[in-house]
């Protein structure tokens, strides 16, 4: 029974070639000379059916790889799934509202965390009001979280935040009382500025 090359896929009967081809053949391998017509023939069936091997090793491989995309995908999917499901089972859902409350507390910045230009509404008390619904109105029903008032106008005369931010925490703060940081600015109209006061 004859076995197959395991480079090229031929029967190894096809390729045993005499001695002096062999020979001949091992010295083409490290050289620049010119085949015979011995060595010519027979590295053209080499070359053939290392050729049709390669073409079905190809084959193979892009069915590998296609299966693997679908995989991929198949797992991103059932990931995807499975996270939206063990979101369902979070101790977050069940926390009560009171210690939900007190997390919270923590994430407030301090009046020097709040100055710059970044928008307050990457900030908490902000950002936490956009997570979700129940975060949304646990916050908004915590006064304590809405009591530091940042008000800059500073930059190029421009308030910071806008004054409908800043009503809208002055209504959640109540009933306590505020603290309130003021950076007022030279080339801004000061009557505007003073008028802040009044709401």
């Amino acid at each position: 029974m004859s076995s197959n090359c395991s480079e090229c896929g031929s029967s190894k009967e096809e390729l045993i070639p005499s001695p002096e081809t062999l020979a001949r053949y091992q010295r083409l391998l490290k050289s620049n000379e010119a085949p015979g017509s011995a060595e010519t023939a027979y590295v053209r069936t080499v070359t053939s059916k290392t050729a049709a091997r390669l073409a079905s090793l190809d084959e193979d491989i892009c069915q590998l790889r296609n299966r693997l995309h679908q995989l991929e995908a198949e797992r991103a999917q059932l990931s995807e799934y499975h996270s939206q499901n063990s979101a369902i089972l979070s101790p977050l859902r069940r926390m009560p509202s009171e210690i939900l409350a007190e997390v919270f507390s923590s994430t407030l910045p301090s009046f020097a965390e709040m100055g710059g230009k970044a928008s307050d509404i990457e900030r908490s008390p902000w950002i936490l009001t956009q997570v979700s619904s129940r975060w949304r109105k646990v916050a908004v029903s915590t006064p304590s979280l809405w009591q530091k008032v940042y008000i800059d106008c500073s930059f190029d005369a421009t308030m910071y935040p806008p004054p409908e931010m800043i009503q809208a925490q002055v209504e959640r703060s109540c009933p306590l009382k505020l603290q309130v940081h003021f950076y007022g600015s030279e080339k801004g109209d000061s009557a505007s500025q003073l008028r802040l006061f009044e709401i």
